[in-house]
């Protein structure tokens, strides 16, 4: 058997309580439900749902007063620092 690893994510307390309900309702862990979207990433080499652009308030404001806005970043955090998100 391969050795595990071990990854964390950060989630909003509200979306994890919600979340965690929907998984008890099916039976399953949510270790359980992560190895499932996992496995079927890697058998279809894609996100296993339809995933679709819906640019948010702030993303569609962006849009509209900066078409032509070119910035370059360095960083993932110097963007939404720049985007005040």
């Amino acid at each position: 058997m391969a050795r595990s690893a071990t990854y964390q994510i950060r989630i909003d307390e509200q979306e994890k309580q919600e979340t965690f309900a929907v998984f008890e309702e099916l039976g399953i862990t949510p270790a359980q439900a992560v190895k499932l979207f996992f496995t079927q990433v890697r058998r279809t080499h894609s996100i296993p749902f339809a995933v679709e652009y819906a640019p948010n308030e702030k993303t569609a404001k962006l849009l509209l007063e900066n078409k032509d806005y070119s910035k370059g970043f360095n960083h993932l955090d110097d963007l939404f620092s720049d985007l005040e998100i």
